[in-house]
């Protein structure tokens, strides 16, 4: 991947997990009824945060910040792109990943809270910035649909649960 430059950006964390040529995984998860669905995703995210593996994600739904939290605490990495300002205040297991150089969260917007439209462009960028992308339960027509799309279309690897 080519170095990844936005201008405005700001960010808080370990900037090399964009800048190095790392193997990163784009993670989208909506929200689903199924137990199941959850069993799998903490499953998985605990493997990949074992495997020292780098997701990147916005993390706007309460399943992707599931994702976020179980990487950062069994040893991966995230990068986290933000449809809005940084925050004030940090959890306290992302404090502890910035600490550790495991987090990167960035942010090119001035709005207290995402829209639709800056929760989108973060999804695009953290597509842009994978190798490849694992996506749970999708909605036909939801924001994710475009992306999975057209990733298919470039031939990118995608798995879906």
């Amino acid at each position: 991947m080519q170095k990844f430059e936005m201008v405005g950006m700001k960010c808080i964390g370990n900037k090399k997990l964009l800048e190095e040529p790392l193997s990163r995984i784009g993670v989208f998860a909506s929200r689903s009824e199924d137990p199941a669905v959850g069993i799998i995703r903490e499953q998985w995210a605990k493997a990949k945060g074992r495997e020292r593996r780098c997701i990147v994600g916005t993390f706007h739904s309460k399943a992707e910040c599931e994702l976020l939290y179980f990487v950062l605490k069994y040893g991966g990495y995230a990068v986290w792109f933000l449809g809005c300002r940084l925050p004030d205040k940090l959890p306290d297991f992302c404090k502890k990943a910035i600490r550790y150089r495991k987090l990167l969260i960035v942010s090119c917007f001035n709005s207290e809270h995402h829209s639709y439209a800056t929760a989108r462009y973060c999804a695009h960028l953290a597509d842009m910035c994978s190798s490849y992308l694992v996506i749970w339960s999708m909605k036909e027509k939801g924001m994710i649909a475009p992306i999975y799309n057209k990733a298919l279309e470039k031939g990118k690897w995608v798995e879906r649960f």
